[in-house]
């Protein structure tokens, strides 16, 4: 019986516990569901142009990098839905391997005609080794743009050189060899119209005593990755423990916060005969999910005894009561869109929540009964991970934050997805704080230079990145419209932080940026719109003394500056550098990248050096440009990582991507932490240099007597010339480079020239003024030279005008020999009679014609 009792009593109790656990589930709402949101595939693609590369991206398809220039268009790494993988052909585009890729087409013609002759530019001519082998980089131009076929000739070998078109627009050929024997001192370009040229090989990196190979020198601070929050704790405790050399900035925009508001969706929004787009909505918390926006939960229920629907609730709980069929309550009766009227109209529960219907949807569907459902921000970051506004703080490193020595300012995590970025950031600041006691150089640096560090400029992205989605790019902020504001759409929103800046803008209409709140290159609703970018820019404002400037991205192993955007109509860039600026540019990057060599031989190619428009992409509203046009600062952006080449296989490795695996992560930080600290080296030299440069020209005379003129110096600066006679300034002629990646211009002179000028270096030192008078020789002889190489340039429009010259000519050269001045006098006026009837008939051009003009006065006052 006492047995019987206690199973008794024990069986009473299991079902008390039963039911109220049954009660509580029914209680409880269910958390909402994360809308499936379709992770895409790692791709690489082969893109035809760059017009529809940014097409691609306007549409938000993610291109994620590993951009290479090849013949037939542009490969890049691409993150593609299946869905967007399918409508890849719709854009001409295929995959990089597929086995279908034809040989590359001949692009339409850029010229109307192809020239019978061409004539050659050589630009640069690069010579490197990495890992055992050695490379020939060479680049250059014709005339005769696509129309002719180049060839580069060392010693007994040969190869032909790749045309590379941008946006329609001729650039140059180019072409990396692969060199098994000496190297060259000499290279040559041919023509496939029959023209050759030669020049000079140079090497490109040179050894230098690397930091991280000096005795004692301590490196390699971290090893894992780190998020945001680790990354600030960690310059926290650097200042703490070296507050004689440190200060933290905190910068006085706070980010919008690693923070979403809590949504739930109803229905799966699928279109189709049987989907459910019209029957779908969804609502979103007026609070933030960790203010109060995840308690709040919505339950659709269809009511037995009634036909008006209404809202009802109760605390933070909203329940929608359904009309039903009066003959069969289990038929809904509510559409998606009386639904969302209801709740927004609703006093309470439009106090809490907003609802919408979903994308494209007309909310003409009936909806089902839904269970209570909390809504959910769908953040995974831990606890210690702040859901508040963030303020990014500067590592402020220096003997003297006076200013008055030159700053360098570090920018890294633009885009959240780059880990390895941070850390070169981080390591460069380790670097100097644990080194500065023991190393002499690195104490040197920290006495001259003013350094400021942001190791994430992207502390929301970063930790959404690092703990919701790896692949996230851009910041946090939804600017999207509630088309696009639904819970599927949360990893599409926020702005690309590096295409937010004022100059060179989408907004400008420059290409490389996106307008589409969806996209991965969004701009956002305006110009430095975004907290992010105005702290970088108050920095600059506040700070006059940063003179450099390092954004630091991954993974395409490029270093690059301006012009960083163009207008894809007519490819017009942003403002050039002027070739002083060019030439400081290059001496840096070269030198960067030298000491980045040392740790395991890696080599950034120079055809990845330059304006990033011209050896990447257009990139809309970049912080370089920014900062170089507005405020004057040397401003670079890097991708670290970059291909290795890999002696075994005989090919060049990708570089493992945005987070590569902590073996190569680990190594890419290291070598681009050294590259940091050579721009602080660097930095330190621009603070002492107090001698002007040292200047010359460079005479070359022609056989047709005139003379070249170059200018040469011992470093980067601006010449600014005359040659009139009159006092040169700085607002004289500059000379400029010839063209695009090329050296100085060449300039022409035809008649006795005095020049007088002056140079400005990059610190502002000026040379005092230098003069030289260059003499040219006027001939009858050499004005036939003229006519004949002003032929091959294209002044004159009728061949029989130049042959009539040319007899003319050839007579007055053998009276002239000869000593008869009286018949040379004669024939020379009737040469100018020719000469005034050809202008007038347009058979030669204004300058041919001034020149021998000037030349047949000179002669006949000569003949007199």
């Amino acid at each position: 019986m006492k047995k019987t009792m206690v199973a008794l009593l024990s069986m009473i109790l299991l079902f008390s516990i039963a039911t109220s656990t049954l009660a509580d589930n029914k209680e409880k709402p269910k958390p909402a569901a994360a809308p499936v949101v379709e992770e895409g595939e790692l791709v690489r693609i082969l893109v035809p142009g760059s017009d529809v590369l940014d097409t691609l991206q306007n549409k938000g398809y993610d291109l994620a990098g590993g951009v290479k220039r090849v013949p037939d268009g542009i490969e890049v790494d691409a993150l593609l839905t299946k869905e967007q993988l399918n409508t890849l052909p719709e854009y001409g585009v295929i995959l990089a391997n597929d086995p279908k890729r034809a040989a590359p087409k001949k692009a339409k013609r850029s010229l109307a005609s192809t020239p019978a002759k061409d004539k050659l530019t050589i630009g640069r001519v690069d010579w490197f080794t990495t890992h055992g082998q050695a490379f020939l980089s060479v680049e250059a131009k014709t005339t005769a743009e696509d129309g002719a076929d180049l060839t580069l000739h060392w010693g007994d070998k040969s190869q032909k050189m790749e045309l590379y078109r941008d946006s329609g627009v001729y650039m140059y050929h180019r072409v990396l060899a692969k060199v098994d024997g000496p190297r060259p001192d000499t290279i040559k370009v041919s023509s496939s119209l029959g023209t050759e040229s030669s020049a000079e090989v140079k090497d490109w990196l040179y050894p230098v005593e690397a930091d991280i190979d000096r005795p004692g020198y301590k490196s390699a601070f971290a090893d894992e990755y780190k998020n945001p929050t680790q990354l600030y704790k960690r310059i926290e405790e650097l200042a703490a423990e070296h507050p004689e050399l440190t200060e933290i900035i905190e910068l006085p925009n706070k980010t919008n916060g690693y923070r979403r508001h809590a949504q739930a969706q109803f229905g799966n929004g699928t279109s189709g005969a049987n989907g459910d787009l019209n029957s779908t909505f969804y609502v979103t918390s007026k609070k933030y999910g960790h203010e109060g926006g995840n308690d709040i939960s919505v339950a659709l229920n269809g009511q037995s005894d009634g036909d008006k629907m209404s809202v009802s609730v109760k605390g933070n709980d909203i329940t929608v009561h359904l009309t039903t069929d009066k003959n069969d309550p289990s038929k809904i009766g509510t559409t998606a869109k009386e639904v969302v009227d209801a709740i927004n109209n609703n006093a309470e529960a439009s106090a809490l929540v907003t609802a919408n219907l979903y994308r494209n949807g007309n909310g003409s569907g009936v909806v089902k009964e839904a269970a209570a459902t909390k809504l959910s921000d769908f953040l995974s970051g831990p606890e210690e991970i702040s859901r508040e506004p963030y303020t990014i703080k500067a590592l402020r490193i220096g003997k003297h934050s006076d200013g008055s020595k030159p700053g360098v300012l570090i920018q890294a995590q633009d885009h959240a997805r780059e880990w390895v970025t941070p850390l070169v950031a981080l390591e460069s600041a380790e670097r100097l704080l644990a080194n500065y006691e023991t190393d002499q150089k690195t104490k040197e640096i920290v006495d001259n230079v003013d350094i400021f560090i942001i190791p994430s400029n992207n502390p929301d992205g970063a930790h959404y990145s690092f703990f919701d989605r790896n692949m996230q790019r851009r910041n946090m902020t939804n600017h999207c419209g509630p088309e696009d504001a639904d819970p599927g759409r949360r990893h599409n929103w926020g702005v690309d932080l590096n295409r937010n800046y004022s100059v060179g803008s989408v907004y400008d209409g420059y290409s490389g940026g996106s307008t589409v709140c969806t996209s991965d290159t969004y701009a956002g609703p305006g110009k430095l719109s975004e907290p992010e970018a105005k702290n970088v820019v108050w920095l600059a404002e506040n700070f006059s003394n940063i003179k450099f400037f390092m954004t630091v991205h991954s993974y395409g192993g490029q270093l690059f500056w301006q012009p960083g955007s163009y207008k894809a109509d007519g490819r017009i860039t942003t403002p050039r550098p002027p070739l002083r600026d060019e030439q400081y540019y290059w001496q840096i990057a070269e030198k960067i990248l030298s000491n980045v060599k040392s740790l395991r031989d890696s080599v950034v190619q120079p055809r990845n050096i330059g304006g990033s428009s011209d050896v990447l992409y257009s990139s809309a509203g970049n912080v370089r440009e920014e900062l170089y046009n507005n405020y004057g600062i040397y401003a670079f952006g890097w991708e670290v990582g970059g291909e290795q080449w890999d002696p075994d296989a005989q090919k060049w490795l990708a570089p493992g991507g945005f987070q590569p695996a902590w073996e190569e992560g680990n190594l890419q930080y290291q070598e681009y932490a050294s590259g940091v600290i050579t721009m602080f080296e660097i930095a330190m030299e621009y603070g002492k240099d107090n001698e002007p440069a040292t200047t010359e020209i460079v005479k070359d005379k022609q056989p047709d007597g005139s003379v070249n003129i170059t200018f040469s110096q011992n470093k980067p600066a601006s010449i600014h010339y005359t040659t009139d006679g009159s006092t040169p300034t700085t607002d004289s002629p500059t000379y400029e480079a010839a063209n695009i990646r090329e050296p100085g211009e060449m300039i022409k002179v035809y008649e006795n020239t005095k020049f007088r000028w002056i140079s400005v270096d990059v610190k502002g030192n000026a040379e005092k003024e230098q003069s030289v008078d260059v003499e040219v020789e006027i001939s009858a002889a050499n004005m036939k030279k003229l006519v004949e190489n002003f032929q091959e340039e294209g002044e004159f429009t009728n061949n029989n005008a130049v042959k009539s010259l040319i007899m003319h000519l050839t007579a007055l050269s053998l009276y002239e020999e000869k000593g008869l001045t009286e018949k040379a006098h004669k024939h020379m006026k009737g040469f100018k009679v020719l000469l005034n009837n050809h202008k007038s008939n347009n058979f030669i051009s204004e300058k041919a014609y001034n020149i021998l003009q000037a030349h047949s006065d000179y002669l006949l006052n000569q003949w007199k």
